[in-house]
């Protein structure tokens, strides 16, 4: 999506642009390096498409021009002043807000009548990226009136095997269903994620679609192809003059619930209609 973007906006690569990829598989130290590498490179823009990015390229340059793509609240994390007037090297396009990410509780918590613990799951080595959105689960979970029960795994990056503990711990914690911030290598961790669901018959809620698309039971958030497109014409603006400063950061536009049914008959869920009717996708 990104790459159409870039070409509708007139930009094709190996023509009129060169796009220099690194990828660090949630790496910290790794992010790291790479975003000093391509800083060194003097890069013309930097996209980041994902908080822990974006922290390594601010700590990298506070001068080159940086589209974001995934960050919940960059006022809140002094990325921009406003998002009408971001005042400084980063722009680009949010992905969620305090309002999607208690949402997705509150959607999980109804597909569940009854339900008064729920877990929330997240990468410690990535706490820093995801912190604003934990601070939000913290506060629906307040207001919905349910136990928030916060289950850690030390570092994907170097061990995803220690999802599965981790799945234990909920069902010891008497979880009834658990949510999760963006991680950024959840792309890669789905699957597993969803089989571990299933596994220990925890209802199982998400943002990015692809997690229903592999067994997941629900997701609910922005459409990432058009954020990941819109950013794209951020950069094509960036290349022909405009300052980042004076651009303003864009929110999502477009959101996806979808369901996935037959994890929901797996897991020996009837879903409510008041959750079903809402679906803009349900997988049979």
């Amino acid at each position: 999506a990104f790459v159409e973007g870039l070409r509708a906006a007139g930009y094709v690569e190996g023509v009129n642009l060169v796009i220099e990829r690194r990828v660090a598989s949630g790496d910290l130290q790794r992010l790291a390096e790479q975003a000093r590498e391509l800083a060194a490179l003097k890069v013309d823009v930097l996209f980041t498409p994902s908080k822990a990015a974006t922290d390594a390229a601010w700590y990298a340059s506070r001068s080159i021009p940086t589209v974001i793509a995934t960050v919940t609240d960059p006022v809140a994390v002094d990325y921009a002043r406003s998002l009408a007037r971001p005042g400084k090297h980063i722009t680009g396009v949010t992905t969620a807000s305090a309002e999607l990410t208690g949402k997705r509780l509150e959607l999980l918590r109804e597909a569940i009548p009854g339900a008064t613990r729920l877990a929330v799951l997240y990468d410690k080595a990535l706490y820093d990226s995801c912190q604003q959105e934990l601070k939000e689960f913290r506060a629906a979970a307040k207001q919905l009136r349910v136990t928030l029960v916060e289950i850690w795994v030390p570092n994907l990056a170097v061990n995803a095997g220690d999802l599965e503990p981790a799945f234990r711990k909920m069902v010891d914690a008497r979880a009834q269903g658990v949510v999760m911030p963006l991680f950024t290598t959840v792309a890669d961790l789905a699957p597993e994620i969803a089989r571990l669901a299933l596994k220990y018959r925890i209802p199982a809620m998400h943002e990015t679609a692809d997690f229903a698309e592999v067994g997941g039971l629900m997701t609910y958030g922005p459409d990432f192809a058009d954020i990941y497109r819109r950013a794209a014409h951020y950069i094509a603006r960036i290349l022909k003059g405009e300052r980042p400063a004076d651009m303003a950061i864009e929110e999502p536009r477009r959101f996806k619930f979808t369901i996935n049914l037959k994890t929901a008959k797996t897991l020996g869920i009837t879903l409510p209609q008041s959750v079903l009717v809402r679906a803009d996708e349900v997988i049979q």
